[in-house]
């Protein structure tokens, strides 16, 4: 069995372990739809592209403005990350590609009715950068492989 094996100093553990809680607490604000946490997610000067969902390319309060009414049509939604991988470019900043998958559901109109479940998935590229308070994302790009009901 040939294995990878990677040398890593206690900074780049913590740095990447610092980037996943931030993909984790993007994900999770998402679902909340929380919208100040998403929010401190991102750098000032970020620049979001979600047009391959439909969406807008924009800074991070354009990408509320649309988010926040699309998501609120939804009574339940569970976003997931998942096959994060990270590569540095030098000390404070960092390439990072991870795969989602986002399932959400749109209750019936009547009490008889059945909800309609849609399931998406797709990738995230980002540029993260170390920051004061800690490591944001300053570009995302969203590219969907498919989206179902």
């Amino acid at each position: 069995m040939i294995g990878y094996v990677a040398s890593m100093d206690i900074t780049e553990l913590s740095d990447r372990s610092e980037i996943n809680d931030l993909l984790v607490r993007y994900s999770e604000a998402l679902n909340r739809c929380d919208w100040d946490t998403w929010t401190a997610c991102f750098t000032d000067d970020a620049h979001l592209d979600y047009t391959t969902a439909g969406g807008i390319a924009g800074t991070v309060d354009e990408a509320v403005a649309w988010l926040s009414p699309t998501m609120a049509i939804f009574d339940m939604r569970m976003s997931r990350l998942a096959n994060v991988q990270i590569c540095f470019d030098g000390a404070d900043q960092a390439a990072v590609g991870s795969q989602y998958n986002m399932v959400m559901r749109i209750p019936a109109g009547d009490p008889a009715g059945a909800p309609t479940y849609i399931d998406a998935a797709g990738w995230y590229d980002d540029v993260v950068v170390r920051t004061a308070a800690g490591w944001r994302i300053s570009r995302r790009a969203e590219r969907i492989a498919y989206t179902r009901m």
